[in-house]
């Protein structure tokens, strides 16, 4: 199927960056995906990360090179079809916002850092297409470069998701700087895996799952020295004390003969050894599988469910408006204001307005979610759960911009003047401000026609009919406000103004809403 679409995944590892691109094809179970390519640099982006986590030169310059190569390869895909996602060291580096512009521009494609959920969410559905759909539940462990992700599931469905912020080469950079390996440094390393692992210990030993599957790098590694060098059927409790008696004997990584043992896996070797040791320990493993999908895999599966309608965004919205007893009615009357609104007077590319709508429609369907917690400053309250929330599908990016859309639906303006970056994150502000205060009445209803257009700059006009703002004298007030709120902020400039008839041009009053009145 040479015209079937192709899809493409880059995982920005902190030890190993991977680009795979697939290709859709559809099959009597539904549409799956056919690797057709794939690209691997051992970056070892986390080793350059000095004791107050910021990023060496050093390392930059060889994830940048990487992701130069990669954007050459993806150069002829279009934005919807790629998908890049970074992990661990992009979470923790000091420097990472400042990194990560540069590397979007070496891959030519937007990066998004996500949360250590929100990857092990991404890892188990990589590893759940590679596994047979058998209704048995299974624990998938993923020893990465930064952080190890557990996950307890059956299927395509995860239960428990956990992130531990120790990996491979964290690990290895911490307790085996110089590469020397003695008894006394590889059990200070394996005690501080085994207080990560201890606190969801319980939980996942008491989680039912039959078995035991390891992903990435690190266990793939360990399970082929234990079938090679070994001799063992699988990875057992057993083999791994059997390698750490070899490796303390050998004293350092690179005196240890095992044919197995790939080069690019040598250095991080006692790192990953001591942090899989531990979740034997702790979880209760006895022996484990290895399966090729892992979370570039799960991007794939995940951006193709984006492509075909079924966004795990939008089914994390709905479950989250659920779950606080959210009006779903009067969010969408604001979202389809503030959508529209938003279209009328956006500028950018199709892709960045598509971007922009998406976001202003997730914030109006949870910008009440505070209220949960308390009316007063609801706003507020609901800005710091959205930003600290486990939010399947979303970037932590996009949980950020999320919460600043919440936080600025109401209230004072020059709070926002250190989280708005862009004349485009204010206008999405002041979209759902005004959608906010057009539907206040909460009864669907609103004026017989709306214009908002940009005059000149960062101006705009809202126009009104004159009659309409004179039967709604609250609506009208609250307006005149707004424009002296925006005057403050010196951001946008909202210039509101009633009008003797229905202005000419077009009606971005919502067809739905319009229905109504």
């Amino acid at each position: 199927m040479p015209d079937a679409p192709l899809l493409a995944a880059v995982d920005l590892g902190s030890n190993s960056f991977r680009l795979v691109i697939g290709r859709v094809e559809s099959t009597p179970l539904g549409d799956q995906i056919r690797p057709v390519d794939q690209l691997k640099e051992t970056v070892r982006l986390a080793a350059g990360l000095d004791a107050g986590n910021t990023l060496s030169a050093a390392a930059q310059e060889r994830a940048v090179e990487a992701l130069r190569r990669f954007g050459e390869r993806l150069r002829t895909f279009p934005p919807e079809r790629v998908r890049a996602v970074a992990t661990n060291t992009f979470r923790v580096a000091s420097d990472a916002r400042a990194f990560l512009e540069r590397a979007q521009r070496a891959l030519g494609f937007e990066i998004e850092v996500i949360a250590g959920r929100e990857e092990a969410r991404l890892i188990y559905l990589g590893a759940a297409h590679a596994l047979p759909v058998d209704g048995r539940r299974r624990l998938v462990v993923d020893i990465g470069g930064g952080s190890t992700e557990c996950i307890v599931g059956a299927d395509y469905v995860s239960d428990l998701l956990e992130s531990v912020p120790l990996g491979c080469v964290s690990l290895t950079r911490r307790f085996f700087p110089d590469g020397a390996i003695d008894r006394a440094s590889f059990d200070a390393a394996r005690w501080a895996c085994r207080e990560a692992f201890a606190p969801m210990a319980a939980k996942y030993r008491a989680a039912g799952w039959r078995t035991a599957i390891g992903t990435s790098g690190t266990a793939k590694s360990l399970w082929q020295i234990a079938q090679a060098d070994l001799g063992e059927p699988s990875l057992s409790a057993g083999a791994l004390q059997t390698l750490e008696a070899m490796l303390l004997k050998a004293g350092h990584a690179d005196r240890l003969r095992l044919a197995s043992l790939k080069p690019d896996r040598r250095p991080v070797l006692p790192g990953g050894l001591a942090m899989m040791s531990a979740a034997f320990e702790e979880l209760g493993i006895e022996t484990m599988q290895y399966c090729d999908g892992a979370l570039r895999e799960g991007v794939l599966y995940d951006l193709l469910g984006r492509s075909s309608g079924a966004d795990m965004r939008d089914v994390t919205v709905a479950r989250m408006t659920r779950r606080h007893a959210l009006d779903e009615r009067h969010g969408r009357a604001v979202a389809a204001l503030a959508v529209s609104l938003y279209r009328e007077a956006a500028r950018g590319t199709a892709e960045e307005v598509s971007r922009g709508c998406r976001l202003l429609h997730w914030a109006a369907h949870l910008r009440e979610i505070g209220a949960s917690i308390a009316h007063d400053d609801f706003h507020k309250h609901g800005a710091y759960v959205l930003r600290h929330c486990d939010m399947p599908g979303f970037s932590e990016d996009e949980q950020a911009r999320l919460a600043s859309l919440v936080l600025g639906q109401t209230g004072g303006l020059t709070k926002m003047r250190t989280l708005l970056e862009t004349a485009d994150d204010w206008l999405r502000v002041m979209c759902l401000r005004l959608a906010v205060v057009l539907h206040r009445r909460r009864d669907g209803r609103l004026p017989p026609s709306i214009r908002l257009r940009v005059k000149a700059g960062t101006v705009v006009r809202l126009e009104l009919p004159e009659a309409w703002a004179g039967a709604h004298p609250l609506t009208d007030h609250s307006l005149q406000l707004e424009c002296a709120e925006w005057a403050k902020a010196g951001a946008w400039t909202l210039d509101y103004r009633t009008v003797p008839v229905a202005p000419p041009g077009r009606d971005v009053t919502p067809p739905a809403a319009a229905a109504r009145t």
